[in-house]
């Protein structure tokens, strides 16, 4: 039997996750400089502002694929990349308890999106190749001589 409800379930999920990607992807395009506090400390050698620049196009661009619904699964996949990276970016530098929940919590939201075989109502939907129809063989007669 089918949850009616699966692809609403989904639908929320996908949606809630890209809005926190989207929200934190504007952030760190529109002030890079407030989040450099939370650069790991094995990447320091990195320059800062152009890393969480990047950082941001990246969740700006996963967030907005995953409101409109377009290639749902890897965007999902890369968002618990991505995610999973923030988790132990915290763990490494000691970050706050309650930052590491929140992105803990958005992680297992994610890989359960990833793992949902439906998402429903988006451009995936949309983009869809109908599954091709079984052949049915009819019997044939044979032609008498």
């Amino acid at each position: 039997m089918r949850d009616s409800l699966a692809p609403w379930r989904a639908l929320l999920a996908r949606v809630a996750l890209a809005g926190v990607l989207l929200y934190f992807g504007v952030g760190e395009l529109w002030n890079p400089a407030q989040w450099t506090g939370y650069i790991p400390a094995p990447l320091h050698f990195l320059p800062a502002i152009p890393l969480l620049l990047a950082h941001g196009y990246v969740l700006f661009a996963v967030g907005g694929m995953l409101l409109l619904g377009a290639w749902t699964r890897p965007m999902t996949w890369l968002s618990v990349a991505m995610l999973a990276s923030i988790v132990l970016g915290l763990m490494v530098n000691g970050g706050g308890t309650s930052l590491y929940v929140r992105d803990l919590g958005l992680t297992a939201l994610a890989v359960t999106l990833a793992l949902e075989p439906e998402t429903g109502f988006g451009l995936d939907s949309l983009m869809a190749r109908p599954k091709p129809k079984p052949a049915v063989r009819q019997a044939g007669l044979r032609a008498s001589r």
